[in-house]
């Protein structure tokens, strides 16, 4: 493996040389693949317990220009190899918005966002619970988007027993279409083992939950837009 020396200031104030793995491969302000700028700025600082090599670095896109930290912690305390780990600040990545999951639950998307920006800000025990909450309003949204009742009473009744319902009671009692029947109970299933005290499903972690999370979003879009097209294109029509 192909290290890097570079020329560190160390805890006393004194330089020494260490050497790195590698650079990061990418910014994490713009988010563009790119080799960064190495400003020769380096020092050794205290990080989690353990010392840790930040270097300065700038990004060489045209539209972001912005300077960055890169982080490298060693794996033993003698090694005087850092390896790469993070680069700071980051800039969260703006989750793409579907119209029409937007039209019956803009919260999901208020939730989703906050949820994703704890996770890429490494506090992942804050993302899961986030994500969980963020499904909920989803599916409680989307079933309480499919009543057909008239009478305000009535659909104020069946809003606030849908409310009150555990999330799993609600997709097994409203929830018609089996895709999103059986991926919004999984969803569930991951989403509950990030608020409880024991994991049921020690295997599986947020990429997991977020992608039932996006597979019942898909679902939902995909059985909305059906039946808009359906009811635009009405058979029979000359």
């Amino acid at each position: 493996m192909a290290k890097m020396p570079i020329k560190a200031r160390s805890l006393q104030g004194e330089e020494e040389q260490i050497y790195v793995d590698s650079n990061p491969d990418k910014c994490p302000i713009c988010h563009v693949a790119v080799t960064p700028i190495d400003l020769k700025a380096a020092v050794l600082n205290f990080s989690g317990g353990q010392i840790c090599a930040e270097r300065l670095l700038q990004c060489p896109n045209g539209k972001c220009r912005r300077l960055f930290i890169a982080r490298h912690v060693r794996s033993r305390p003698q090694d005087t190899t850092y390896f790469f780990v993070a680069c700071v600040p980051v800039e969260p990545v703006a989750l793409e918005q579907s119209e029409t999951i937007s039209k019956i639950s803009a919260d999901f998307y208020e939730i989703y966002q906050q949820a994703h920006k704890a996770e890429q800000h490494g506090l992942l025990l804050v993302a899961g619970p986030g994500y969980r909450k963020a499904l909920e309003f989803l599916i409680k949204d989307y079933i309480i988007s499919q009543f057909k009742e008239t009478d305000p009473q009535k659909l104020a009744a069946e809003k606030a027993a849908v409310e009150k319902t555990l999330l799993g009671s609600c997709i097994k009692t409203y929830v018609k279409s089996d895709q999103i029947k059986e991926i919004a109970k999984r969803a569930v299933w991951l989403g509950n083992d990030e608020t409880h005290y024991v994991r049921r499903w020690e295997d599986k972690d947020l990429k997991d939950l977020k992608k039932l999370i996006s597979l019942t979003m898909h679902w939902v879009e995909m059985e909305l837009l059906t039946v808009e097209v359906i009811s635009d294109m009405p058979e029979g029509k000359p």
